[in-house]
């Protein structure tokens, strides 16, 4: 009776955390569409599903593993994925916190023409959100074969923000000398690169709750 009372919370942590997932892959989503759009009602959706959604999943999820520690004292392989959903949980909720940031910008920008280093940022802002979904789907199924895709994806990341320096200094002395939009495009650019360094955190979590060891890239 007890194995099967932790098993079905383990099974319910995995829920929330594949939803919580998804709701982060929703906001990065939506946040690079409304700074590609300049869309300002949906960077204030993707600020609102950060605050009322996304941040309610992950307090939920901490106190259920902490809960779940304390009533069924799981041992071993379930103590170790157990007690690492709530670090995974931290690294999610923090990319979350990236998209918002990101839908935050979009008010900044929202009179300006789009720039060449912004077809940068979308290239990113896709990456990052397959290894969001990648990281997240090899922790909760203990999938070992995602791990070096999501560090191949991680280096295209690392890549593209290299690659926006030279278009946004094209942007900031072309003869309409626009700092300011330059200086929101690489807090964009920041944001995206963090995040995928979060989704980098997912996969060596994953590789730990597998093997036993911390993977070191």
């Amino acid at each position: 009776m007890a194995r099967s009372a932790l098993d079905r919370e383990i099974s319910r942590i995995k829920r929330d955390l594949g939803s919580m997932s998804e709701l982060v892959q929703k906001a990065l989503n939506d946040a690079m569409v409304a700074l590609r759009t300049r869309d300002l009602e949906l960077s204030q959706k993707v600020i609102d599903l950060d605050n009322e959604e996304i941040d309610v999943l992950y307090k939920e999820i901490e106190e259920r593993c902490i809960q779940c520690i304390a009533l069924h004292q799981p041992v071993a392989g379930d103590l170790r994925f157990i007690s690492t959903v709530i670090n995974v949980a931290v690294d999610v909720e923090r990319i979350g916190d990236y998209a918002k940031d990101i839908a935050r910008i979009v008010p900044f920008i929202v009179d300006e023409k789009p720039s060449d280093a912004e077809k940068i940022l979308q290239e990113m802002g896709g990456i990052v959100k397959i290894m969001v979904r990648d990281s997240i789907d090899s922790f909760i199924n203990k999938d070992k074969e995602m791990f070096p895709h999501v560090v191949s994806d991680e280096e295209k990341v690392d890549a593209l923000y290299g690659s926006i320096f030279p278009k946004l200094k094209e942007t900031a002395e072309s003869k309409n000398c626009n700092i300011s939009l330059s200086l929101n495009l690489l807090l964009v650019g920041r944001c995206l690169e963090r995040s995928g360094d979060h989704a980098i955190n997912v996969s060596r979590r994953a590789m730990y709750v597998i093997r036993g060891v911390w993977e070191y890239l």
